[in-house]
């Protein structure tokens, strides 16, 4: 799973109206829809093709705990496996 898959996942499968604007406001973040994660080890990044912006450290860990607080209501087996996602990324 991508962040990019993640975020979507929530847009489209999640119920919660905070969580969604967050979400796309979290795809949105760099500039571009296209991004990708690179983990370095010590902490994610994502790396926006279109623009070669980056959404590191506190800003990417920030949105991704906007999210996670505002999806406490969403159940089943897919969103625990993406609030589980977004947990280790926002370490």
């Amino acid at each position: 799973m991508t962040i990019k898959e993640a975020l979507e996942a929530v847009v489209y499968e999640s119920k919660n109206d905070y969580a969604i604007q967050y979400a796309l406001a979290g795809l949105k973040m760099g500039g571009s829809e296209e991004a990708y994660i690179i983990d370095h080890g010590t902490g994610i990044e994502i790396k926006h093709r279109l623009t070669g912006k980056i959404m590191i450290g506190q800003e990417l860990k920030t949105q991704l705990l906007y999210i996670l607080c505002n999806l406490s209501g969403w159940r089943g087996e897919r969103a625990r496996e993406v609030k589980a996602f977004l947990k280790k990324c926002a370490k």
